[in-house]
């Protein structure tokens, strides 16, 4: 083997080494929430049932709470069940242009900066960059999925993003923290209705969106899980990928002569 061939094999056995003992976040997670209130625009998690005390609008950032359950794998073991976490609320900007504080962008790249923290990790940083757009409902598009099984409306919310230790303490995700990507699929059951009848609440009597008797949705229960998995290293994988093509060229070698 050739010295330059002994030091792509080494530099890819090192790359590989540091690639196998970073501790990235990775597993799975399942949350439960309180009672999310639902408006046009606006998705308010833990709100209070009777909207006794709704959030601010305008610049203030708002949250709100969940509990991890049993289905935890991977770094979420570390996560005890009954653990609780924060979300923060979502406001369409395009709808709700002066709910600055909560704003998140649906259907296009986006950054959200701790869209969800988790008191027993309190170094855990998972940023949100996209929200999958949804049913579009009453000429109004939603976060939400919406699906009519019998009696009863089922509502689904995807969101990806980013998310790392914050080993170096400096409050976001850099290269150093081994940031890896996760996804969020958050859903609910409305039951003993229907996709018309819950478009009918959000817009009132008038039928008409956005004026003064436009409604919430029943205050519901969610459930979410989220899943982080391991981003590719390429500059790893390049190195790794060079000193294999590298010993392949060898083995060539040898045989032709």
């Amino acid at each position: 083997m050739s010295k330059t061939l002994k030091t792509l094999v080494a530099a890819a056995a090192l790359a590989a080494t540091s690639f196998a003992s970073a501790t990235p976040i990775v597993g799975i997670n399942n949350l439960t929430f309180g009672q999310v209130q639902i408006s046009l625009g606006n998705i308010d998690w833990n709100n209070d049932p009777l909207n006794l005390n709704p959030p601010p609008n305008g610049a203030a950032t708002t949250m709100g709470s969940f509990v991890s359950q049993n289905l935890r794998t991977g770094s979420f073991l570390g996560v005890p069940v009954g653990s609780a976490g924060t979300i923060r609320d979502m406001a369409d900007p395009t709808i709700l242009p002066g709910e600055t504080g909560n704003a998140f962008v649906m259907g296009a790249p986006t950054f959200v900066s701790k869209f969800l923290t988790f008191a027993a990790q309190p170094n855990w940083i998972f940023d949100a960059n996209f929200l999958v757009a949804g049913t579009t409902v009453v000429g109004i598009p939603t976060p939400f999925l919406l699906g009519q099984n019998g009696a009863n409306v089922s509502a689904t919310m995807t969101v990806n993003g980013m998310a790392c230790d914050d080993l170096n303490l400096n409050g976001v995700c850099d290269p150093g923290d081994d940031i890896t990507k996760w996804t969020g699929i958050f859903s609910a059951q409305f039951t003993n209705t229907t996709i018309a009848g819950l478009a009918a609440t959000l817009v009132g009597a008038d039928g008409i969106p956005f004026t003064a008797d436009d409604g919430a949705l029943d205050n519901n229960t969610w459930s979410g899980t989220i899943e982080a998995t391991r981003l590719p290293e390429p500059a790893s994988l390049g190195l790794v990928g060079l000193a294999l093509a590298g010993l392949g060229f060898a083995s060539r070698r040898r045989q032709a002569k």
